[in-house]
């Protein structure tokens, strides 16, 4: 099947022209249903053709009267003629009605090329959410981004002009096609990143009216569109935290070992607290964790998990620790003797 726009298009039109076979009336209807934009493209040639068909019914109708019109003043007899006083009639090398069929072929051929050029050159704006668990998609520029369960992007069918522009919302790990001539831009509110070609990660939803990005490797330069001149550069290994309220751009070292565990489920805790654990835990499994005891907070924690269920690291802390761990609703509920 070929899978050409121009292929299809050619199908519409031998559709309403009534020449359409069996088989290339099955490939329209498959077109059709494998894309919602497919069905916009074929109601607007709908509507051309009507509007098209409309005037070409009621042109044929008057232009034929006026011709057989015209062809019984021709045949009348005139006094003094030739040929018994009448006057040949010179029958014209195309018809009227054949002219405008030409003008409406012309007319559908320019239409067609009119939305043809729309449709392809115009991209539409593809929002993506992973909804049920993490996703991970490429983009039309071959640089792929893996989303954080609950997380949202927005992006074009196709890059044009001369930058790469994204829109995020949640958390998400870029690893980004190296494109010297067009920036590849995240957006998140005012806040920007832009790049050429690295590996970052960015989280909108740490706190609100922040954003922050940890670079894996390559370079970034983060900045408020307002203030595009006072940017800040990453290196490899570095954070940056931007608040939008302010307008402010901290940078710093990244001391999360645990910030791509949402992606990579390697969990590290050296010496951490009870509290910091929960915090990753409820990031990385999105699940709401309550401690009955405040005073459990404290307890430390040194433990590494590779990709383990939620249900195995919760029974190893309560296995250490002594900790009671139980569902309650949606929540998961913390109690026990702990460190005490």
């Amino acid at each position: 099947m070929n899978d050409n726009s121009t292929y299809y298009i050619d199908l519409i039109t031998r559709y309403f022209s009534g020449e359409i076979t069996e088989e290339e009336l099955r490939l329209l209807s498959d077109w059709l249903q494998a894309d919602p934009s497919n069905k916009e493209t074929f109601r607007q040639y709908q509507q051309t053709w009507q509007l098209i068909e409309k005037q070409n019914i009621g042109q044929s109708v008057n232009l034929d009267r006026e011709w057989e019109a015209l062809q019984s003043k021709i045949n009348a007899p005139v006094s003094g003629s030739g040929t018994n006083g009448k006057v040949i009639p010179i029958k014209p090398a195309f018809t009227l009605q054949k002219v405008w069929k030409a003008a409406a072929a012309v007319i559908i051929f320019l239409v067609s090329g009119f939305l043809l050029y729309n449709y392809i050159s115009k991209p539409s704006n593809i929002v993506l959410t992973a909804q049920a668990s993490n996703l991970e998609q490429m983009l039309p520029d071959g640089s792929v981004i893996s989303l954080q369960k609950g997380s949202q992007i927005t992006y074009p069918s196709k890059f044009t002009g001369g930058t790469r522009n994204v829109e995020l919302n949640g958390k998400a790990y870029f690893k980004v096609s190296h494109d010297k001539t067009r920036p590849f831009i995240v957006s998140s509110g005012n806040a920007r990143i832009e790049v050429l070609g690295t590996q970052f990660n960015v989280n909108t939803s740490k706190a609100p009216g922040t954003l922050e990005v940890v670079l894996t490797s390559g370079k970034v330069s983060v900045y408020y569109t307002q203030k595009p001149t006072e940017n800040v550069i990453l290196m490899p290994g570095e954070k940056a935290v931007l608040n939008a309220s302010q307008n402010q751009i901290q940078k710093s070292s990244n001391a999360d070992a645990n910030y791509m565990a949402w992606k990579t489920r390697v969990l590290v805790f050296d010496d951490k607290t009870l509290a910091e654990v929960i915090n990753t835990l409820e990031d990385v499994y999105q699940v709401p964790v309550i401690l009955a005891d405040e005073k459990l907070a404290g307890c430390r924690v040194t433990a590494t998990f590779n990709d383990q269920s939620l249900e195995s690291i919760l029974q190893v802390l309560e296995e250490t620790l002594s900790l009671n761990i139980k569902h309650n609703g949606n929540n998961l509920e913390i109690s026990g003797k702990g460190c005490q």
